[in-house]
Order: structure tokens, then sequence, then C-alpha cells
């Protein structure tokens, strides 16, 4: 009986596979801010804002959108 559990738990830890939280696309050797929203719109994060963060003078373009792992299509402007 006891060969037959442990050829079980043998068993059973060869065909566990670990829990994916969804959280691989983070690169911890970057800067993440985290802006929460009310409900679902466009919103326009100004650049004194930016600059309260220390992000002012990064480039638009460089900007990225991200939820839950996915990138998002992200609008930016530049005031003229």
């Amino acid at each position: 009986m006891k060969k037959f559990l442990l050829l079980i738990l043998i068993f059973t830890n060869l065909v566990a596979q670990s829990q994916v939280y969804n959280n691989e696309w983070i690169d911890y050797n970057k800067t993440y801010y985290k802006f929460k929203v009310g409900a679902t719109g466009l919103y326009r994060i100004n650049q004194p804002s930016l600059a309260a963060l220390g992000i002012g003078s990064i480039p638009a373009e460089q900007f990225q959108l991200w939820r839950n792992g996915v990138e998002l299509p992200i609008y930016t402007s530049v005031p003229t």
C-alpha cells in the first residue's frame, strides 16, 4: 500500500503544473506607473501631471498602455 501511495504522489508531482499569474509580461528592469480611472472612456493625462512624476521630458511616442498583460492602443498628441 505504501508503494502504491508513493507512486501516486510521484505521478501527481510530475503531472502537476504551476499556476500562471498572467504577469509574465512584466519587465522588472523598467518602471511602471498606474493611473486609476473611474469608468470606460477617453482620458487625458496632461504634461504637468507627467512632469510631477518625473517623466515630463520623455517623448510621447515612447509611452505604452498595458492592461492585463496586453498592450492597448494609445493616442498621443503634442501641443502646437
